[in-house]
């Protein structure tokens, strides 16, 4: 039997507003910047991504992120190729919603969460049934400023787009990801991505895993 493509994680309502989303696990991919990462893929499930994006259905997967509207993913791409084949059926949905899923096909795994879609998203069991059994992993959140997903900070790094967000995802405890221009300085315990200054890929550095590790990582704005 052939291998599957990607696994269906998560059927279910939005931890961000109620509504209903889809997780999906693709298990390769040809990302030049992350490498061949599993890559797990948060969308609405009833509407595709680039419609989503349109008609502000989108909030149900990225939550109120100030830069969602300018975001670097092009939902027309990516996330609306894995939208399609999910809708076709073309996924193993036999672990939906976490069911026995860490003893199959996560050990061997480092996972990109939030390929599209910000993790927040999904329910806290699903995280941690994830995290917890994978090889590796990382991920990023808008949603670091809000009580209800405090516990974030365990898994993921806070994406800030300026100094003084970076202090206050660092007073609720979360390690940073933070957007600079080139002119401005690095703050105490801050190092650049090692994508910029050492041209590793995410799965070679593997240092965005929230509270796993001490840095906290800053990228220069391109373009």
């Amino acid at each position: 039997m052939a291998k599957p493509k990607g696994y269906v994680l998560y059927e279910g309502p939005s931890e961000i507003d109620g509504k209903p989303i889809v997780a999906i696990l693709t298990l390769k991919s040809n990302n030049v910047k992350t490498g061949n990462m599993a890559q797990l893929w948060i969308l609405a499930k009833d509407t595709a991504p680039h419609i989503a994006k349109k008609t502000g259905e989108d909030n149900s997967v990225c939550g109120d992120c100030p830069i969602k509207k300018e975001c670097y993913v092009l939902t027309f791409q990516g996330p609306l190729s894995v939208w399609n084949a999910y809708q076709r059926g073309s996924y193993n949905d036999e672990f939906v919603n976490g069911s026995g899923i860490e003893k199959d096909i996560l050990k061997d795994l480092i996972i990109r969460f939030g390929a599209y879609g910000d993790p927040a998203a999904l329910p806290s069991y699903l995280i941690k049934a994830i995290a917890d059994n994978c090889k590796d992993f990382t991920g990023y959140t808008h949603q670091w400023n809000k009580p209800q997903f405090s516990f974030l900070k365990n898994y993921f790094m806070a994406s800030v787009e300026s100094e003084g967000l970076a202090v206050n995802a660092w007073s609720l405890g979360f390690r940073t990801f933070r957007i600079k221009s080139p002119d401005m300085p690095l703050d105490t315990g801050e190092i650049v991505c090692p994508a910029d200054s050492k041209g590793k890929t995410c799965l070679e550095c593997k240092l965005c895993n929230g509270s796993k590790q001490a840095a906290n990582i800053v990228i220069d704005a391109h373009g």
